[in-house]
């Protein structure tokens, strides 16, 4: 632990340009491919946002109670399954204000990316570390947004949001009201509900390597996915990306990053890596995968993706 002050000092304010290389694209690949700075395993540890929450206090001033007010430059953004419309009407350039602002800086902060996927919030939807909110049955600019700071194991979620009003910083401790719904309820300290039926409309995260059909998770999906769309041979391979997906209505470029399309093309080696970590769980064989996430396979830690060297 003794580098971790300088670990998080140079997370919140250093550029983030570290370049991982794909395990399955060759160097000729159409352009160079950037995935974030930290793992998907790292950024799934409670711990780590455990240093990551005191980071934020102790050298970028945080916390609750504490006046905030930036904006935020959006990165790119996409809504599930890689479609072009986002259900918040933001993408690469848009100025965020006010909570949606706060929240996007954490994130970014956190994982290392500024290319994130939406998802609309259903009763069985399960809320995750690093999850981006929006709360409220309209998606107006106004609306909150709320930063999953931790899950607990009592079902209680706690959060980062900004007052859109005051600018002042915000904590607070969130549930369901049942496990099947996308209504949160409130608590004080004392696990009292103070406020009730608060609608949790959709959620943004970062995407992650190897997720295919653009759900959230890595699962055996994604290989289902691949297989009905090109097949499991590799004769069948490449394919062209803009001819899985229409260009005009998904965001392929996108796309392409996730599956390392060499040269816009899906290649038989994206199907192979796929297989491999779904069936071969931090590298062990036949240990099955089921963490919803790309696993070590012996060379690499798998990431979240990045457009750029700059997010």
């Amino acid at each position: 632990m003794k580098n971790m002050k300088s670990r998080i000092t140079a997370m919140l304010f250093a550029a983030a340009t570290t370049v991982c290389a794909s395990q399955a694209i060759t160097a000729n690949a159409w352009e160079t491919f950037y995935y974030d700075t930290q793992t998907q395993d790292w950024c799934e540890l409670p711990q780590n946002m455990g240093y990551t929450v005191s980071g934020w206090s102790r050298y970028a001033n945080i916390s609750g109670g504490k006046y905030w007010n930036e904006t935020v430059s959006s990165g790119d953004v996409c809504s599930n399954g890689y479609k072009r419309t986002t259900y918040s009407g933001t993408g690469l350039g848009t100025p965020l204000t006010g909570s949606q602002a706060l929240c996007r800086h954490l994130a970014n902060t956190f994982f290392g990316t500024k290319t994130y996927m939406e998802h609309i919030v259903y009763g069985n939807t399960p809320i995750k570390m690093g999850d981006q909110i929006r709360l409220g049955s309209t998606r107006s600019g106004s609306q909150k947004t709320i930063f999953i700071t931790y899950v607990n194991s009592d079902g209680t979620f706690d959060a980062f949001s900004l007052n859109n009003s005051t600018h002042i910083i915000e904590r607070n401790t969130y549930r369901k009201k049942s496990s099947t719904s996308y209504y949160l309820q409130r608590l004080n300290s004392n696990g009292t509900v103070v406020e009730d039926n608060i609608y949790m409309d959709f959620l943004i995260r970062p995407i992650k390597e190897g997720d295919v059909n653009g759900d959230g998770i890595f699962t055996q999906a994604d290989k289902t996915w691949l297989k009905n769309k090109i097949g499991d041979q590799t004769n069948f391979y490449p394919k062209d990306v803009n001819a899985l997906l229409n260009p005009s209505i998904y965001r392929t470029d996108i796309f392409a990053r996730v599956v390392w399309a060499n040269d816009y093309k899906v290649e038989y080696s994206a199907f192979y890596t796929v297989g491999w970590n779904l069936t071969h769980k931090d590298g062990v064989t036949g240990a099955v995968n089921d963490t919803g996430r790309m696993t070590f396979d012996g060379s690499g830690y798998f990431h979240y993706i990045k457009m750029n060297a700059e997010g």
